[in-house]
Formats: C-alpha cells, structure tokens, sequence
C-alpha cells in the first residue's frame, strides 16, 4: 500500500514539474517580413476607388489590426516575433502565417461591418 501511495505522489510531483517547466520555457524568436505585407496592402488599396478620408481610416485600421494580429500570434505561439531585417539567420520566417491570420480577421470585421445595422439619419 505504501509503495502505491509514493509511487502516486512520484506521479503528481512529475506531472507538475512537468507543466511548471511547459509554462515557464523561453519562448523562441521567429521573423516575419512586414514589408511584403504593407507593400501588398499598399497595392491594393491603391487600386480602390476610395476617398482619401476612407483611405486614411482603412490604413489605420489595417494597422491597428496588423499590430493585434502579431500580438495575439506571439502571445498563442509563445514567440517573440522580430521583422525580417532584424534578424541574421537561423530563425523561421512565420510571414505567410501572419498573413493569412490578418486576412481572416480583415475579412472577420468586413463581415461584421456589413452586417451591422445601418444608422439612420433624421
């Protein structure tokens, strides 16, 4: 019976230790190329036909969300994510992944920007 019990608290204490160490790991360093992401927002935004007011809130939308994306992709991954030229080598480049995050979230506020009830003016 006792070799049960010591064997269990054997178990317990590795188990523990064992997600202690899981949560307090350094988190790892990747690179994203931000450039070829607001080159791409940049051509295409430039190929819209919107005024310059619109034009200014969608940059700044784009950017805030931009920000919120890698963020929230870092915090998920437990990464800490360095532009491109920052880094030398020996890093994995996550830009594609980045990318596709932020164009569902844009597509995400799209939808609910045209879903959302319109205000009437009286």
């Amino acid at each position: 019976m006792e070799k049960i019990i010591i064997q269990s608290i054997l178990w317990v204490v590795t188990f523990c230790l064992l997600i202690a160490l899981w949560v307090t790991r350094e988190p790892s360093i990747v690179e994203y190329d931000i450039n070829e992401t607001v080159v791409s927002f940049h051509h295409s935004i430039g190929q819209s036909d919107l005024t310059d007011e619109q034009r200014e809130k969608e940059i700044a939308r784009f950017t805030q969300t931009l920000d919120d994306v890698v963020r929230e992709f870092a915090h998920d991954n437990h990464v800490v994510v360095l532009v491109s030229p920052a880094v030398v080598s020996g890093t994995k480049n996550v830009t594609k992944d980045i990318q596709q995050l932020l164009l569902q979230t844009l597509h995400a506020q799209n939808a609910a920007k045209r879903d959302a009830p319109r205000e009437v003016n009286e």
